[in-house]
């Protein structure tokens, strides 16, 4: 999915690689937003595993996300929200260059995982999203990172986004979760380690 930098490796920070490593360890998976049903935020909502809607309404795009969330992002030229207004998927605003949709995002909260496996996103990122149609009826995803706190330099990302014809389920997330009770065990019984070993 990484296409820049061309070896495919985030260029962290030191800091935020140190963070990175330490969410793979089974307590950390608890402290993953989306197991406490938060939304996924920019980029990391438009490449989970699950479904979404795209429409198309007079002078908007609005996604609506299986995962229980929704972007709607206005498309008359309007400046972001001012600095202070920080939001779990930012910011949108969005313009049309021919037949691609670039959205530019801005005033993310910082409290969301970039990705399902833990890469680190900081509260500063701006995000460049271009959405362009392809011949056989996909649309190619690309994002462009810019986070100064969390890397040393933009980096960009490139999927595919195929058509369904399903139509979204309700999933609502709590409901029948056992995960979070499970995270939340693996996390105690490492805090009870912990304290035994001081």
């Amino acid at each position: 999915m990484v296409i820049d930098p061309a070896d495919g490796s985030l260029p962290y920070q030191p800091w935020a690689r140190a963070e990175r490593i330490n969410r793979e360890l089974p307590y950390r998976g608890y402290d993953d937003p989306t197991a406490h049903c938060f939304v996924a935020g920019v980029p990391r909502s438009m490449y989970v595993p699950s479904p979404m809607h795209i429409l198309q309404p007079p002078g908007y795009v609005v996604m609506l996300f299986e995962r229980m969330s929704w972007r709607i992002i206005p498309l008359d030229g309007r400046a972001h929200t001012p600095d202070n207004v920080r939001l779990w998927q930012g910011d949108s605003v969005g313009r049309w260059e021919g037949d691609t949709l670039v959205v530019d995002t801005t005033n993310l909260n910082g409290k969301t995982w970039l990705n399902e496996v833990g890469d680190v996103l900081s509260h500063a990122a701006h995000i460049v999203e271009r959405f362009s149609p392809t011949a056989d009826g996909k649309i190619t995803y690309r994002a462009t990172v810019t986070d100064p706190i969390a890397y040393t330099r933009p980096w960009t990302i490139e999927i595919p986004l195929n058509r369904g014809t399903d139509e979204l389920l309700e999933v609502a997330c709590h409901e029948d979760n056992g995960d979070l009770q499970h995270l939340k065990d693996v996390r105690d019984e490492y805090r009870a380690q912990q304290k035994k070993g001081n």
